[in-house]
């Protein structure tokens, strides 16, 4: 996975191991994400936890260079538009019951996920990324995910980009920066 950071050739791991700024795309379902935008109105900084099937592993590398990242969200189903933008703060790893991170963050559940846990009662994988966001909020002017750049190739995410997430360039829009809070 090479991309170009400061007109050099790197990799996703050399940008974000010298500073680069990056964001996260992923996708997620409709109802857990309007349920967080409702409680972000009220409480902007309150950490919502959201679950994942793969592992977020390069983000939460990103994440230990900065204490938030932007977080930009399409809707799982939807017209690939991305329609939500949060700031990511947490990514706990192949969460397990007992783990005090783990455990801290399932204590923040919300009524849409509070059945969820780590997915053990559903058949298949489980839960493999628990990330915490906050600040989640509808954005005015959505725009189509493949306005994304991916930071592993330097390419467009796919009009087909399914359920996993990727490191992204952060994207310039209404007004500002996505993590200006207005």
């Amino acid at each position: 996975m090479v991309s170009s950071f400061w007109g050099v050739a790197m990799s996703t791991a050399t940008v974000i191991g010298k500073g680069g700024d990056v964001a996260v795309f992923t996708r997620n379902h409709r109802e857990h994400v309007e349920e967080a935008v409702s409680i972000s109105a009220s409480d902007p900084n309150r950490q919502i936890p959201l679950r994942a099937r793969s592992k977020w592993v390069s983000a939460a590398d990103a994440l230990n260079k900065k204490t938030s990242r932007e977080l930009y969200i399409a809707l799982v189903g939807g017209d690939g538009m991305v329609e939500y933008v949060a700031d990511l703060h947490r990514v706990q790893l192949e969460p397990q019951r007992g783990q005090p991170v783990t455990e801290e963050l399932l204590k923040l559940t919300t009524k849409s996920t509070a059945d969820e846990g780590l997915w053990e009662k559903y058949e298949g994988e489980p839960v493999l990324t628990l990330h915490a966001v906050s600040n989640v909020r509808k954005l005015e002017h959505p725009f189509p995910m493949t306005k994304l750049v991916k930071v592993s190739d330097n390419k467009p995410i796919s009009e087909n980009y399914g359920y996993s997430y990727s490191l992204v360039y952060p994207r310039d829009f209404e007004g500002g920066r996505v993590n200006k809070r207005s």
